[in-house]
């Protein structure tokens, strides 16, 4: 899976990356293979099963949002505070 490693909109904000997978091992995969523990990225919560569910007008989106894993869903959003 993949995450965006340039997730700042201004300096000096707080940034956040989230981590989509099937499973855990994926993520913590993903979480080690880019470096973001030596970045000071820290975990907002466990990893565990999400669901998303799309703003008003994204009608479209569904589908491909729910077919995302045949279902299996799991994510883990990351933080660095601000610098």
């Amino acid at each position: 899976m993949s995450a965006s490693t340039d997730t700042r909109t201004n300096m000096g904000e707080e940034e956040f990356i989230t981590i989509i997978g099937g499973d855990a091992e994926e993520i913590g995969q993903v979480f080690r293979d880019q470096g973001l523990a030596a970045k000071d990225f820290t975990i907002v919560h466990r990893i565990g099963r999400h669901r998303i569910a799309m703003a008003p007008g994204q009608d479209d989106m569904n589908a491909l949002v729910g077919a995302l894993l045949g279902g299996r869903l799991v994510a883990a959003t990351y933080t660095r505070r601000a610098r």
